[in-house]
């Protein structure tokens, strides 16, 4: 039945309609059972999903924070020392605290040699900077401590300005860590062509083998020559060698090639350089040894680092500015690499990892230490020990220091072909690196800036090869705009052709 309604006009017939659409619409929402906030007369809007929401929330997120850290990060920090404690993890902890301890010792002592320092200034600085840095760093389960990468650019500073200015330059490399870290330039490094970390890292890796070959042969040649000349005076005395100081260093090399695939939680360094120091006791072999250390505390001396004079300050910028970016990089690609082999609930921050590294600089600079950072080779081997929080950091801190203060002496008799065979292994794993991978898989043209900085890093100094590395990658990127620019219609000419010609039938494809 249709009721009469009595004739309106348009304008006051118009809220009927609206009214009608509004309740079919709220029958059909009902039916359809969707959200409704609010439904007028006029307008029904519907609520957002829960999967809209989270989109919103996470790019939110996303947003870039903004600020100073003032407060050093230390409120995001307390959950992460809390869980240190948890009785579910605290065992598989410590045990992976001592295992890397045990790869620390002879890591430090061999990078403090390589370095040009005595050998207990590593094992002091892996002590105090490995806390500083396991406590307030950016990444959960890195370590810190003295790097093979770092070493030579501390002989370097070392060879230039003195053992004395050391503790200056760890400081100020430490301050300006803290200061990018406070004002969030953790991103910077992203800047740095991957071309010329790549250059860097392999350059590294034969200066290192080049550099430790005296060592290994136990022979005594003059300071200041570069990777060429020293290759070519070791070749010149090659009938002045010690055969009992290359037999350790044979076996050292051997040793930690073959215990990790027997076992990979075995600390091979470990056992490679005791076996060493003990087949030197028990054989009487001539091969020459780290020599006396430092006993008990003394060893562990806060102090304040004097400042070099006035005139020195200019030509020391150079070296503190070099170091510090080397550190810099080191550190937060290390921390990348760790976040992608195993993340956390914690996420890797590196602003905060930058904070976490200046501490550490200035703590290793307050005890007399050399520069640190986060280290890759014993970062991985705390990952694939099950790690679960930062209690490691501080275990293997601990054990370097007990090694220090209470085995002194069983220190001292190490040989060192031993830690030259441990440095070896460590320059041979970087001739590959997997930035070199990468990058030429973006761009074929980044093996010149790569062969650039290798060469130069060789021949001429670590510093000449970085600047004419990243000089050739900038010359590389100029270049290719401009190509990009002058070419810009012909590539697109000739993408529309191709897309305009069919493609060619196999007849004709085996006939061209």
């Amino acid at each position: 039945t249709v009721r009469h309604q009595p004739q309106t006009s348009a304008a006051s017939s118009m809220p009927m309609r609206l009214s009608q659409a509004g309740s079919l619409g709220h029958r059909a929402c009902r039916v359809a059972r969707f959200r409704i906030v609010r439904c007028s007369s006029a307008v029904s809007k519907p609520v957002a999903t829960d999967a809209q929401s989270a989109t919103a929330k996470q790019e939110a997120g996303n947003k870039p924070e903004t600020g100073l850290i003032l407060d050093l990060g230390i409120p995001t920090l307390l959950p992460e020392w809390r869980k240190m404690f948890a009785p579910s993890t605290v065992v598989t902890d410590v045990t992976a605290g001592i295992t890397v301890g045990c790869v620390a010792v002879p890591l430090s002592l061999a990078i403090a040699v390589a370095s040009g320092v005595p050998p207990e200034v590593g094992l002091v600085s892996a002590a105090v900077a490995g806390v500083a840095g396991g406590l307030m760093g950016g990444t959960t389960l890195a370590i810190t401590g003295p790097a093979a990468a770092i070493s030579l650019l501390v002989c370097e500073a070392v060879q230039t300005h003195g053992l004395g200015t050391l503790p200056f330059i760890t400081l100020a490399c430490g301050g300006l860590q803290l200061a990018m870290g406070v004002a969030r330039g953790g991103g910077i490094t992203k800047y740095v062509p991957e071309s010329v970390i790549a250059g860097f890292t392999t350059g590294i890796g034969v200066m290192i083998l080049a550099g430790q070959l005296p060592k290994a042969l136990d022979l005594t040649l003059p300071a200041g020559l570069n990777t060429v000349e020293v290759v070519q005076a070791v070749g010149a005395n090659i009938f002045k060698i010690n055969p009992a100081a290359f037999a350790l260093t044979i076996g050292v090399i051997g040793t930690m090639h073959v215990i990790p695939k027997i076992h990979p939680k075995i600390p091979s360094a470990l056992v490679a350089v005791g076996g060493a120091t003990a087949t030197t006791k028990l054989l009487g072999l001539s091969a020459t040894s780290i020599g006396a250390l430092p006993s008990g505390l003394s060893a562990f001396t806060l102090s304040m680092p004097t400042l070099p004079p006035v005139e020195s300050l200019p030509a020391l910028g150079g070296t503190i500015l070099l170091i510090y970016a080397m550190t810099s990089a080191e550190t937060l690609l290390s921390c990348t690499a760790l976040d992608r082999l195993r993340p956390t609930s914690y996420k890797h921050n590196p602003d905060q990892e930058l904070i976490g590294q200046g501490v550490a600089n200035i703590t290793s600079a307050a005890f007399m230490g050399m520069p640190v950072t986060a280290v890759i080779a014993r970062s991985s081997l705390n990952i694939k020990l099950k790690a679960n929080s930062r209690l490691p950091a501080l275990v293997q801190s601990a054990f370097v220091f007990g090694s220090l203060a209470l085995y002194s002496d069983v220190i001292s008799a190490v040989p060192l072909s031993a830690l030259a065979g441990v440095l070896i292994s460590s320059g041979a794993g970087m001739l590959q690196p997997a930035e070199l991978k990468s990058c030429l898989a973006d761009d074929k043209y980044n093996i010149g800036p790569y062969l650039v900085t290798t060469g130069g890093m060789l021949t001429m100094g670590m510093a000449e090869g970085i600047v004419l590395g990243c000089a050739s990658s900038a010359a590389k990127h100029l270049v290719q705009q401009r190509l990009l620019a002058g070419g810009g219609d012909w590539v697109v000419q000739a993408a529309e052709s191709r897309l305009k010609d069919p493609p060619p039938s196999p007849d004709t494809r085996k006939e061209a």
